[in-house]
């Protein structure tokens, strides 16, 4: 367990800890650990030997070491964890903080966390508590109160050589560098996959967990065939543990990649294996996403009113979750949409409003994209060809700081069938030119490799 890093102001002389018998090689073999991993460079191998052997007593940092190395509280190897509450209360809350996160409420784990920050920790007691703080923000989808937490958590860890943590907080780091549309949170994303394949024993949840949160990166970017490819990886390893509520992330992800590759009978089999999963777990906040995205399937296949009840429930569940505003202006965007293509325009121009403040309001910039592409339509369908050009132009500026190529050859795409109809075909000319080099370049890998640092890139490109 992670509440095994325990604060050092307890730490008191070094004196000899009694312990219980065969406690110490017991939790090694169950961790899979030899005698230098949970020796880590800290102690001799020799000294952890002894100890095992019950020829010496360890002394309170070396048992913490010990702990923290095999992931077993304190109180696992006292000889009366009741009788010792100097060694054991001090990080209850810290227990408290971890079974928090593991019941995802998260919430109350802001709140607690904020309160411990102010205690006096010593540095490492400080960077459990970060990190738990840094994984609920990214939960409630706050990165930018996640960023604060993380990145200090993660040099803390690897300081005192706890790699598993510092890529469990490098991973939660890629993820709400992602939200924000960070283009680094792909290349950071990537070091954590690499560092987590090479712990000893293999971490098969952290990975697909990993996997998954890259496979979304490439579902933001539009890159289908990566998000699949990922996505598949994240199945594979999430299986391995029978993580349920990771299989239906995986699912729900590879449904709406599905989707948009234009394949709905796939995209609804992986969307109603991610709700039957969901509902296993009791993670409402997937469920309302899972509407706002059988939404996206309703809209594909031309089913208006379908898909405007599903957006409106994925509204009503996310202001009944409390959840943050980020994440609502892309249902607001889709709610714009139906009503544009009922030809609702007054309607369809209140909820793209709505989305480009919600979007303004977190720095969601693929929010203000899509809403100007769709104002960009409105605005046409009203016989304002320069205000289409305006909204228009202004998508494209934003997906261009965003280096997001596939959405902008998208967008280009739209706005020259846009030019088409209109009867402008040298400018729509241009634009399909455009889309067309973007497309070209993207194949190829040379954005993404370049932008992201992902020397990888291009040979995975090219397998799938």
């Amino acid at each position: 367990m992670l509440t095994a890093m325990l604060d050092r102001k307890y730490r008191g002389r070094r004196k000899g800890i009694p312990i219980r018998a065969g406690s110490v090689r017991q939790a090694r073999m169950e961790a899979k650990l030899s005698l230098a991993q949970v020796a880590a460079n800290q102690v001799s191998r020799t000294a952890i030997h002894h100890i095992e052997n019950d020829r010496v007593k360890p002394s309170l940092e070396t048992l913490q070491l010990i702990a923290r190395q095999t992931r077993k509280p304190i109180e696992y190897f006292l000889l009366a964890p009741h009788g010792q509450p100097e060694l054991t209360e001090p990080h209850q809350e810290l227990v408290q903080l971890e079974h928090l996160i593991a019941t995802r409420d998260f919430q109350a784990v802001v709140r607690l966390g904020l309160t411990l920050l102010n205690r006096g920790w010593s540095d490492d007691g400080v960077a459990l508590v970060q990190f738990y703080l840094g994984q609920a923000y990214c939960r409630l989808v706050q990165p930018n109160e996640a960023l604060m937490n993380l990145p200090t958590a993660r040099a803390q860890f690897e300081r005192y050589g706890l790699e598993w943590l510092a890529v469990d907080a490098l991973d939660w780091e890629a993820s709400a560098r992602g939200l924000l549309e960070d283009p680094m949170a792909i290349a950071l994303a990537n070091e954590a996959l690499e560092r987590c394949r090479r712990l000893e024993p293999r971490q098969n949840q952290m990975e697909a967990r990993i996997l998954g949160h890259l496979a979304g990166m490439y579902v933001v970017a539009e890159s289908w065939a990566l998000a699949i490819s990922y996505y598949e990886a994240a199945v594979e390893a999430a299986s391995a543990v029978k993580d349920l509520l990771q299989l239906g992330k995986v699912h729900h992800g590879l449904g709406m990649a599905y989707l948009q590759l234009r394949q709905p009978a796939k995209a609804r089999q992986h969307i109603d294996k991610a709700l039957a999963l969901y509902s296993i777990e009791s993670d409402q906040s997937a469920v309302y996403r899972v509407e706002n995205d059988l939404g996206d399937l309703m809209l594909y296949e031309g089913l208006l009113d379908l898909a405007e009840e599903h957006f409106l429930k994925a509204m009503a569940g996310a202001e009944q979750l409390g959840m943050d505003r980020r994440g609502l202006g892309f249902i607001l965007v889709n709610l714009g949409e139906v009503n544009l293509r009922k030809g609702k325009l007054d309607q369809a121009r209140t909820y793209l409003d709505q989305a480009q403040e919600a979007g303004a309001a977190v720095g969601e910039r693929i929010v203000l994209s899509l809403a100007q592409g769709l104002l960009g339509r409105l605005e046409e369908k009203l016989g304002d060809s320069r205000a289409a050009d305006d909204h228009f132009a202004q998508a494209i500026e934003i997906l261009n700081a965003l280096e997001m190529p596939a959405r902008l050859r998208d967008c280009h795409m739209e706005y020259a069938q846009l030019l088409d109809e209109r009867g402008d075909i040298r400018t729509a000319a241009h634009h399909w030119r455009l889309a067309a080099q973007i497309g070209r370049s993207a194949a190829l890998g040379i954005h993404f490799s370049r932008r992201y640092g992902d020397s990888s890139f291009e040979r995975r490109q090219s397998v799938s």
